[in-house]
């Protein structure tokens, strides 16, 4: 919660970066934006309550630019609470770019946002054009943008074999499409990391010569594991110290489970590091599989 690593081992740190995990194991953006989100949501329904009860803030000020402000703030508080670290200052930045911009009404496409945000980092620290870390941010975010945002025709199918049971049978249909839900998410989940994977392994392997091949895998669960179960525990045991017996207990099967895929044969690939130009190569390959057109075209990114 503080951002303190010094009683993280150094097996663990090695069993993290073999399993592509390591990212999840500081305060990052994923953490701070995590908060951000949460505040905002908490203001949101305090603002609003507090027009039900006869208060003037929301004729004053609306609920959602209320709730954009606070949580930009209270997650810059709590980023110079953790240290103030380089993903960390980074995550503001974007986040400060992104509210500002919803304040204001502007509706840009997602890029152009995505830039402008990129151009304040670098405004703010040039040097972070020399980081791995900022490459591998901004990439991500990016690459999420651009790949097809999933239709999930499958919850359609099942949403319209399912208006008869509708009429029919009420408790049969919440099942049917509670069902529809969980395939919908396990499916973004999965595209989510094959679209990450695919975009971010030729810099892994320029930056670090390395790629950890049951990162997938590991991702897949200790992402919404340590995002909706360990970290808000973690913070939910300022206010209630024992939730940080509850954390810890969470994070045991994860623990197991990264020490199973550790031990695998050969986890990590070593690799040399590629020239520039062959890194840059696979980068646009990864990218054009990410697109949207049809698969003839994007399979040539595979020779890439």
């Amino acid at each position: 919660v503080m951002g303190d690593q010094a009683a993280i081992q150094g097996s663990d740190w090695d069993l993290f970066r073999a399993t592509g995990v390591a990212h999840l194991m500081s305060i990052s953006g994923l953490h701070i934006t995590l908060f951000a989100w949460v505040m905002a949501g908490a203001i949101r329904g305090l603002w609003r309550f507090s027009a039900a009860r006869g208060s003037r803030l929301c004729l004053r000020w609306p609920a959602p630019h209320a709730a954009v402000l606070a949580g930009a703030l209270l997650a810059t508080l709590y980023a110079l609470f953790s240290g103030w670290g380089l993903p960390s200052q980074r995550t503001v930045i974007m986040l400060w770019v992104l509210s500002l911009l919803r304040l204001k009404g502007v509706r840009w496409p997602p890029f152009w946002s995505l830039g402008l945000a990129l151009w304040v980092v670098v405004a703010f620290d040039p040097w972070a054009l020399l980081q791995p870390g900022f490459w591998l941010s901004f990439v991500a975010v990016g690459v999420l943008m651009i790949s097809d945002p999933s239709q999930h025709a499958e919850l359609t199918v099942f949403e319209d074999a399912d208006s008869e049971a509708v009429r029919k049978n009420s408790l049969k249909s919440m099942g049917l499409r509670l069902m529809a839900k969980a395939f919908q998410t396990l499916k973004a989940l999965l595209r989510e990391q094959w679209v990450v994977t695919v975009a971010l392994t030729p810099l892994a392997v320029l930056f670090f010569g390395q790629v950890s091949w049951v990162g997938l895998l590991a991702n897949l669960v200790a992402i919404p594991w340590v995002t909706w179960v360990v970290t808000p525990l973690a913070i939910l045991g300022v206010l209630a110290p024992p939730l940080w017996l509850l954390a810890s207990w969470a994070l045991q099967p994860l623990m197991a489970m990264l020490s199973l895929l550790a031990n695998l044969q050969g986890p990590v690939w070593h690799l040399p590091t590629p020239p520039l130009v062959l890194a840059v190569v696979a980068i646009l390959g990864g990218l054009l599989l990410l697109q949207r057109w049809p698969w003839f075209l994007r399979s040539w990114g595979v020779l890439f």
